[in-house]
């Protein structure tokens, strides 16, 4: 376990080092770890954020398997101004798939030559 430093009954600090609308950089002292933590897994969940969910693969020539490339495209960060302006899938009230709670994304890429090493 690491070693905490902060006193007990001490109060937290938090100086803001710098403030723009969509973004802040801040010191947070003296406190426990795991507050600090708490407060960073509270902040992650309130950010929206948009992400590759449902994958649908129509031809997949390479050694990887489908399920493989769904998983990593899903890890990557989408960037949208307007992810605020979507429901959740599971808090719309669509059957499947609607313009409010799902976007398409289409990737069309094929190799045409063979990489050299």
């Amino acid at each position: 376990p690491m070693e905490d430093d902060t006193p007990p009954g001490a109060e937290p600090e938090v100086e803001v080092l710098h403030l723009e609308e969509d973004r802040i950089v801040f010191a947070l002292t003296r406190v426990d770890i795991s507050v600090a933590n708490a407060l960073r897994r509270v902040m992650i969940a309130e950010v929206p954020t948009m992400a590759i969910d449902l994958v649908e693969v129509k031809e997949n020539t390479t050694v990887l398997h489908d399920e493989y490339i769904a998983h990593r495209l899903g890890l990557i960060p989408l960037k949208s101004s307007s992810a605020m302006q979507f429901n959740a899938s599971r808090e719309c009230s669509c059957p499947d798939a609607c313009p409010r709670c799902s976007v398409k994304f289409t990737l069309d890429v094929k190799c045409e030559e063979a990489l050299r090493r």
